[in-house]
């Protein structure tokens, strides 16, 4: 009886590592966002805003 509730802790813990597994696995396998750099281009700036008027 204690080989066989052995035998039953040892499958649940075998099969709790292979869900973790997997879960890693395809979380890894997804692909990832990257962050583009972006370029902010400003208006040229008129005499006018120059002069302070």
């Amino acid at each position: 009886m204690d080989t066989h509730l052995l035998m039953i802790g040892v499958a649940v813990m075998v099969g709790l590592i292979g869900i973790a597994a997997s879960r890693d696995l395809l979380r890894r396998m997804r692909p990832q966002p990257r962050l583009v750099p972006v370029r902010i281009e400003r208006p040229a700036r008129r005499s006018r805003d120059i002069s302070g008027m």
